[in-house]
């Protein structure tokens, strides 16, 4: 079979086991769990252009997601806004913050980039705790729902079950992932790698690493927000428990070892870290330390991250050339 044959069967393949997960899957609790992997699929893809593409490392991705959540949120409290408008509505704010935040911290690099976005996401924070006129602080934001989903034709769908609501946050994947693959397959995502590989090279052929990773972080900060948003009406809840550093700990665990600079490998490295925290809930007593040293093994040993080299040995070459974008 030749490789474009390869390429449609795989495609296939996996477009149909996406669809069939609800059809497969009867058990609530797993069924969730691949509704909050597909979340942190918006999510992590917004992070890899950061961190993967422009090589920004951002410890203010979790602050954007919550953000994302707390927006679509108070719209709905306040204006009965339904998610429909609340998550377009999140994307376009968070990534407004990300603008103004940008402009003032992308002119830096390494250690102060990196303490800045800790200082701003600790900012949020306590906002969210103490601004308790708006967001309640830690009594939250309670009440949320999702909206039904009104087809020409078909009427109105209710969406709220778990089988259904997974369909809404594939598609959103789904459109994230090829998004983000049209920008890094474009000269502005051949730009960011050249940022990112030699910055200086890159000004000196009138390149703005100043632009370009604005763009980076805008765009990237935006999917966070949308990620919040889908994330905030699916628990009907938010609260600053959100802006917790274990969420920007498992985000980059996703896209480092996914595979960052790939797409490919952050959003499969969603999944798997999503879920093995609790296929090793067996092991008990062991659950935490092997999950630390696979993490400990594959930070040493392996640089590119754990996914993304196993798929480069299950794909064809000419396949993945063409698809790694910039990788």
């Amino acid at each position: 079979m030749s490789d474009t044959g390869r390429q449609r069967l795989a495609t296939a393949a996996v477009c149909v086991a996406l669809f069939a997960v609800p059809l497969v899957v009867h058990d609530e609790y797993y069924l969730h769990l691949f509704i909050v992997s597909g979340v942190f699929v918006v999510a992590v893809l917004g992070l890899d252009l950061i961190v993967g593409y422009v090589g920004q490392l951002s410890l203010a991705h979790a602050a954007f997601f919550a953000i994302g959540a707390y927006t679509s949120a108070l719209l709905f409290v306040r204006l009965q806004w339904t998610m429909w408008l609340g998550l377009p509505s999140a994307a376009l704010f968070t990534g407004l913050v990300a603008l103004a935040l940008g402009s003032v911290i992308l002119r830096t690099r390494g250690h102060r980039f990196i303490i800045i976005t800790v200082v701003f996401a600790e900012l949020m924070r306590l906002v969210a705790t103490n601004w308790v006129d708006v967001t309640r602080g830690f009594m939250g934001l309670p009440g949320l729902q999702v909206p039904k989903l009104y087809l020409p034709g078909l009427g109105a769908i209710n969406i709220a079950s778990k089988e259904r609501f997974y369909y809404v946050v594939l598609v959103a994947a789904v459109l994230a992932y090829f998004a983000c693959r049209a920008i890094v397959r474009s000269s502005i995502g051949r730009k960011f790698v050249l940022i990112r590989e030699n910055e200086p090279l890159a000004e000196s052929l009138g390149i703005s690493a100043f632009r370009y990773s604005m763009i980076a972080f805008v765009a990237g900060a935006a999917l966070a927000g949308a990620a919040g948003s889908l994330y905030a009406h699916y628990v009907g809840f938010v609260s600053p428990d959100l802006f917790n550093f274990s969420y920007v700990t498992i985000m980059l665990i996703m896209v480092i070892l996914g595979g960052k600079g790939t797409l490919l490998g952050p959003a499969l490295g969603a999944v798997l870290f999503t879920f093995l925290p609790e296929l090793l809930r067996e092991a008990s007593h062991w659950r935490m330390i092997i999950f630390a040293t696979i993490l400990i093994v594959a930070t040493l040993f392996m640089p590119r991250g754990i996914i993304f080299p196993l798929v480069e040995h299950l794909v064809p070459r000419r396949w993945r050339v063409r698809n790694a974008g910039a990788a």
